[in-house]
């Protein structure tokens, strides 16, 4: 429903205006204001100590798409998994093992796992990073090593071919594999939710950028106007934003890129942290929180973004006596962390909230002289034990945030506490004097054990009372007044919500704008309220925006019902592709006198047109229909009578789901009497089962490639060469002679 009253909106999308917070945070990436959630005590994962059998060094964590923990051991080089059930981390097989092959490695330091579960380890032994699939544990690429050649035109990379010496041959007198300068290192590596790879290249300084093919796309310095260029960078994060987090080694801050590589800026060590300080990891959780770990203090340090493109502290772990070698959020927003020896931990949170917090708003300005502010609705769960008190300051003139935090409680108006509101909405009137400008100052208050929880904030103003239509006795005396308005209110508030409702009772009549609930959710909504006038039945787990077109083509699809192109019109209205109706009466190839030909036209009419069973004619098994209803002697018209197929061609992403929609579809808009059959495939060419071009097949190019475990070999998939189709066609026995394909008879 459209709010006509003038009101400003502080929300997650509308942006919460916020001036200043205090034990506060911006959670669910900030969509909600609550209480800002210390820290608890480390977990170690396996046994108290947190050690376990057979690991050495954990140098590398990360998480997959279901939560699971993978560790890297650089000394072992092996990478094992935290099985739940067993509690306990199991050794993944055909990955690791020291040496120089493919899938064995030396000296790994980064780990990282993409939102496709592909694994990828920094093998910083062998100067190259290598990338698996979880399922199956293929090796998929391998990059590197690559030759870094830095120069005033650009930054180029190409293959680096390491030459073998023997002025120091190893104890089994083999030599010594040597590559050359500026072969890069890669330490760390992180994918971004697009799946672009960032690798940190130890010698060069350099963070280098992979696309989703694995193609090096640039590399980027760090330089900026206040920043000098990298140098040993280490571990690196990504936000959601794209930013990425660059840790360098005995460097005491973090420096930050945005996602076209260009500087941002730093994050310090906090203001309370007088003595030295240096990260050694750095991990961004999905609401943009940032957590370092510190080797000198070595505790873990908080930050929130400012607003502004900054970060400020709020808090310090508690937990001391251990530093992170490598560092990452779980699923659940709890940080999960190596510390380079036998510990994998997880830092967990106890539900410990602090007692209260304040929020500040930036000032708002109703651009109106002594304006009368009107109320303020708040809406968001106030769980038992918690309460919200809302407190308004209005003012002529603007006033800087230290103005506002520096005001005596006497300042201070409406003083609104609301506690114990499981979920709705909450308002209260503004009391503050008339004024310009109006300050919102929220206090969130708990046991420690819960927070409040704010979604939206609406500010009303001027204030509009009934008082203005009643004689003007009732305002002469300036308490009696603002009593009668304060009362008054109540009764408008209660007023104006039915107003509006019937004002915008029009948007209820509109397919695109009336309620409906989203797939899958139980219950009638509006929107099958208004179908059903219509006489539409609509099933809960179609998509909202597809049930709505259905609804605002009903006058069309009425008029085309029992047809084939009202039932073409509703299929194209759910998939949007124009399906195609074969009418089975139309296969008929009877001989008609002066009207066919006999042959592959026509057909005579015999008993084998409906191969009813008849002894001594239709008895072999397999190869007669029991058919006991009809007269025989119009099974010239019975055949394939009423009788239909729908061919809808399988469009990309479809699911189960889909085919089942599609044939609810079928079988509410096709005549009662009539059968039908759906044909929803794959465009392929099967001569008899699939051959409408354009609908159920496609004439397509050789394939250039195929995606392991959704291709079929001899069925969509052949053997080959892509590269060989853009050559001019030869014969070459053993490689390139398929006649048709590359190979031509001359």
């Amino acid at each position: 429903m459209i709010d006509t009253k003038p009101h400003f909106v502080l929300d997650g999308l509308a942006g919460w205006r916020a001036a200043d917070l205090q034990n506060t945070v911006l959670a669910d990436g900030g969509c909600t204001l609550t209480l800002l959630q210390s820290p608890g005590s480390i977990r170690p994962l396996v046994d108290p100590q947190g050690s376990f059998g057979g690991l050495q060094a954990a140098t590398g964590v990360a998480v997959d798409t279901e939560n699971r923990v993978y560790i890297l051991d650089g000394q072992a080089c092996v990478l094992k998994r935290f099985d739940r059930c067993q509690r306990k981390f199991v050794t993944l097989p055909c990955i690791g093992g020291c040496g120089t092959e493919p899938r064995q490695l030396s000296s790994p330091h980064g780990l990282a796992i993409s939102c496709c579960n592909n694994i990828y380890i920094a093998d910083r032994g062998n100067y190259r990073v290598q990338m698996f699939s979880i399922k199956g544990l293929t090796l998929r690429n391998v990059w590197g090593p690559l030759k870094v050649d830095q120069t005033a035109a650009g930054i180029t990379i190409s293959l680096a071919v390491p030459t073998v010496t023997f002025a120091n041959p190893n104890p089994d007198c083999s030599g010594t594999v040597v590559f050359p300068a500026g072969t890069w290192q890669p330490w760390d590596v992180a994918v971004s939710r697009r799946n672009w790879t960032y690798v940190s290249d130890y010698a060069n300084g350099l963070i280098h950028v992979f696309d989703t093919h694995g193609c090096w796309k640039a590399a980027y310095n760090g330089a900026g106007d206040s920043n000098p260029a990298f140098v040993k960078p280490t571990r690196l994060a990504l936000d959601r934003e794209g930013r990425i987090y660059v840790l360098q080694e005995s460097v005491s801050y973090v420096v930050v890129l945005n996602a076209d590589g260009s500087f941002h800026g730093t994050v310090s060590q906090p203001s309370d942290v007088l003595c030295e300080f240096c990260p050694v990891a750095v991990a961004v959780d999905v609401n943009g929180n940032l957590c370092l770990s510190d080797c000198v203090t070595q505790k873990f340090y908080f930050y929130q973004s400012d607003g502004d493109g900054g970060w400020c502290p709020t808090t310090c772990s508690p937990c001391t006596g251990t530093a992170a070698s490598s560092l990452i959020f779980d699923l659940s927003g709890n940080p999960v962390f190596v510390d380079g020896a036998q510990r994998v931990c997880q830092l967990s949170p106890q539900g410990v909230f602090p007692t209260s917090g304040y929020y500040y708003s930036d000032a708002l300005d109703s651009k109106t002289y002594r304006c009368l502010w009107h109320r303020v609705v708040l809406r968001g769960c106030v769980p038992p034990g918690t309460a919200v008190r809302l407190d308004t300051f209005t003012a002529e003139s603007d006033k800087s945030i230290d103005e506002i935090e520096s005001l005596p409680e006497s300042r201070w108006a409406t003083a609104q506490l609301d506690a114990g509101t499981p979920s709705c909405e909450w308002d209260c009137l503004s009391l503050s004097p008339p004024g310009r400008y109006l300050w919102l100052r929220l206090t969130l208050e708990g046991d420690g054990s819960a927070t409040p929880a704010l979604e939206k904030m609406k500010v009303y103003y001027p204030r509009a009372s009934s008082l203005q239509y009643l004689p003007a006795v009732y305002r002469e005396d300036q308490v009696s007044a603002d009593f009668t308005a304060r009362f008054l209110s109540i009764f408008d508030t209660l007023r104006n919500k039915t107003s509006v409702q019937i004002t915008d009772i029009a948007h209820y009549f509109d397919p695109k704008a009336t309620p409906a609930n989203p797939p899958n959710v139980s219950g009638n909504d509006f929107l099958s309220w208004l179908a059903g006038w219509l006489g539409l039945s609509l099933q809960n787990n179609w998509p909202v925006r597809k049930r709505r077109e259905l609804v605002r083509q009903a006058h069309k699809l009425f008029d085309l019902r029992g047809t084939p192109e009202g039932l073409k019109l509703m299929i194209e209205l759910y998939t949007g592709r124009k399906p195609r109706i074969l009418e089975l009466f139309r296969l008929r190839r009877w001989l008609v006198v002066d009207s066919a030909r006999l042959g592959d036209q026509s057909a005579v009419l015999g008993k084998d047109i409906m191969k009813r069973l008849q002894i001594g004619e239709n008895s072999k098994i397999g190869t007669f229909q029991l058919i006991d209803y009809g007269n025989p002697s119009l099974d010239f018209f019975n055949s394939y009578a009423y009788q239909f197929i729908v061919i809808v061609p399988r469009w990309p992403g479809a699911t189960d789901a889909d085919q089942m929609a599609l044939q609810q579809i079928i079988d509410m808009a096709k005549p009662a009497h009539t059968q039908a059959q759906l044909r929803w495939e794959e465009p392929r060419f099967r001569i008899g089962l699939q051959s409408f071009v354009g609908v159920d097949t496609v004439l397509a190019k050789y394939p250039v490639g195929m995606i392991e475990g959704q291709g079929s070999l001899g069925y969509d998939t052949v053997l080959g060469s892509p590269e060989e189709i853009s050559k001019r066609p030869s014969s070459s026995v053993g490689r390139s002679s398929r006649i048709g394909c590359n190979t031509i008879l001359n």
